[in-house]
């Protein structure tokens, strides 16, 4: 089932922050069990939400990570025109004048496609 932040607090040895607002690193800082590893890869903002003192006490561990190789991209990429990632159903396509509504939908949970592909063609 699912559980608020703070039913889960201290629940997990890793936890990955792939968003990067403050409210997720602040979930971050509060979900990690002691001794845990928070690995942040999220671009979303550059400050706030970590617990620093938590952190510190709980010697939590907070590792920032970033990007790929070149090949990592070409092998993707094949994935995707392979068809080797089954069917990509999971996101929508919307034209660039829609894209500030589905950014709100996006953060606001009110839509079930993870990920939204803006075109600037009509």
């Amino acid at each position: 089932g699912q559980h608020t932040v703070a039913e889960a607090a201290g629940a997990y040895g890793v936890v990955v922050d792939a968003v990067g607002y403050a409210a997720t690193r602040a979930a971050a800082s509060t979900l990690a069990e002691p001794g845990g590893v928070i690995v942040h890869i999220g671009l979303g903002e550059d400050m706030g939400g970590l617990d620093i003192r938590r952190m510190t006490l709980q010697e939590i561990t907070f590792i920032g990570t970033y990007t790929y190789t070149a090949q990592d991209f070409r092998d993707t990429c094949a994935a995707i025109y392979d068809g080797r990632l089954g069917a990509l159903d999971w996101i929508q396509t919307r034209d660039l004048a829609e894209g500030a509504e589905a950014f709100a939908q996006l953060r606001a949970g009110t839509i079930a496609a993870p990920k939204i592909v803006l075109h600037p063609w009509s």
